[in-house]
């Protein structure tokens, strides 16, 4: 982790800024045997800690109980690394999902991937108490919110977030903001003459949304903007431009990465969006080994504007995340992503790259020749006495998956043409299949041939279906 630092001229001060592991007043937060993870001291106290109670129990690793509190980047790290040195583990986490940067459906994705690796998931639900185990008192019964009491756990790691540690700051009567970062201009200069702070500790500028600021602990913004103070400091005159909140995760076999804002800030705060979801593969098809990506695009649908995008996968999930980043810091539109040239061999990329697939998808959009239902809308939407659901994927997909809803019409894509008589004018029809490219190409198909309401499931079956196995 890059923390912050404050700088005089020709003074290093012992002490330095950052952020810091957040420690809520939760009764029996000080108990032996929870940990929080800023350095490295830190990890090689986990470490020790895990390896004595082994010895110490004659017990080994994989029969412990090892409790991670808090789904974010860091909390999910450490239930990979309890998980494979054996341990049982169980994540609690607060907010109705993990990973708070992604949107429901995409971090949906890694909740999946943590369950089936025998991951206990809990969300929307908070710690209140640690209580010590009968007969020992090293292991903590986690208490929730709710009433129940996780089994006795060998070990709990707070992941809770961080906050600003800006003692030092305060102290020199640097202006910090309502949160306690340090507030900063454009070439992260504080309140005070010839003192400058970077890093995690700042608010700075939110290039997404004009004449926002946030604050974003990451490591790559933290070296930029240390590197650009220095050459201040000596006589340049560089200005920091802001930070587009580009992060990655690996969680066991999958990588989720996102940049910009999501879906949930833009509806906060009321701005108009539209997202589209498609579900590529990370090269050709026909070469062995493609696996596939699940990307998300979020974009204003008046000006093409890019506001972010998230992607969870196997393989080359950052590579287009970094495009996104990329294209977003140089002003592209989605129609630019459309057209953008990538790398392209059989095995490591596509003629069409994922990126250049969402960004299409997008201009569609934008150009009016497609229209979506977002899952979240689709279960009230087919409730309506005027709205059909149209599934173009083959029988035999249907029947290993089964239908989206039970009362939905399966017509495949190359028989729609012959069979498109079927279908009720008079009604709203909702189309499918299994990741959106078919139910695309019957709408247009639908449209040309006169239906007025045509819609396509946003995200297809895919993601639809990954959400109604999270909820239930």
């Amino acid at each position: 982790m890059i923390s912050s630092w404050l700088t005089f001229h020709n003074i290093t001060f012992p002490r330095v800024t950052g952020a810091e592991p957040l420690r809520p007043p939760i009764k029996g937060i000080d108990r032996p045997g929870l940990f929080a993870l800023r350095n490295l001291e830190d990890m090689d106290a986990i470490v020790q800690w895990i390896n004595q109670k082994a010895e110490t129990d004659c017990n080994s690793v994989n029969k412990m109980h090892g409790v991670v509190a808090g789904a974010g980047f860091i909390g999910l790290e450490m239930v990979e690394q309890l998980q494979n040195r054996g341990m049982h583990v169980t994540v609690v986490e607060m907010m109705p999902q993990v990973l708070a940067p992604l949107d429901l459906e995409m971090a949906a994705i890694i909740q999946m991937e943590l369950v089936n690796r025998g991951v206990d998931v809990v969300t929307g639900d908070a710690i209140v108490e640690f209580l010590a185990a009968e007969g020992d008192e090293d292991k903590s019964l986690v208490k929730l919110r709710s009433g129940k009491v996780l089994p006795a756990a060998d070990i709990t790691i707070l992941g809770l977030g961080v906050r600003p540690d800006t003692a030092l700051a305060k102290e020199a009567g640097i202006k910090c903001g309502p949160r306690g970062h340090i507030e900063v201009d454009d070439q992260c200069r504080t309140s005070l003459p010839n003192i400058w702070a970077v890093g995690d500790a700042v608010e700075v500028k939110n290039p997404i949304l004009p004449g926002e600021k946030w604050a974003v602990p990451l490591a790559g913004p933290a070296n930029r903007q240390g590197r650009m103070v220095a050459d201040n400091i000596y006589g340049k005159n560089r200005s920091y431009k802001g930070t587009w909140a580009a992060s990655v995760v690996r969680v066991f076999k999958l990588v989720a990465a996102c940049v910009g804002i999501n879906e949930k800030i833009l509806k906060a705060k009321g701005i108009p969006y539209e997202v589209v979801h498609v579900h590529p593969g990370s090269h050709a098809g026909y070469f062995p080994g493609a696996k596939a990506i699940n990307f998300k695009l979020v974009f204003c649908p008046l000006t093409g504007k890019i506001y972010g995008a998230q992607a969870v996968g196997e393989d080359g999930v950052e590579k287009r995340i970094d495009v996104i980043s990329t294209a977003m810091q140089g002003g592209l539109l989605v129609e630019d992503l459309a057209e953008i040239e990538l790398c392209y061999s059989p095995p490591v990329g596509s003629a069409k790259d994922p990126v250049n697939i969402a960004g299409m998808v997008a201009q569609n959009v934008v150009d009016g020749l497609a229209k979506f239902v977002d899952w979240k809308e689709f279960d009230e939407a087919v409730k309506q006495p005027n709205v059909a659901v149209l599934d173009v994927r083959n029988a035999g997909e249907i029947h290993v998956t089964g239908p989206l809803t039970s009362d939905a019409i399966n017509i495949p894509l190359k028989e729609l043409r012959k069979r498109i008589n079927e279908l009720p004018k008079d009604k709203r029809i909702i189309v499918t299949c299994a990741s959106g490219q078919r139910a695309y190409y019957a709408r247009r198909i639908l449209v040309q041939s006169g239906f007025n309401m045509v819609d396509v499931l946003g995200g297809a079956f895919k993601t639809y279906n990954t959400m109604k196995n999270i909820s239930s």
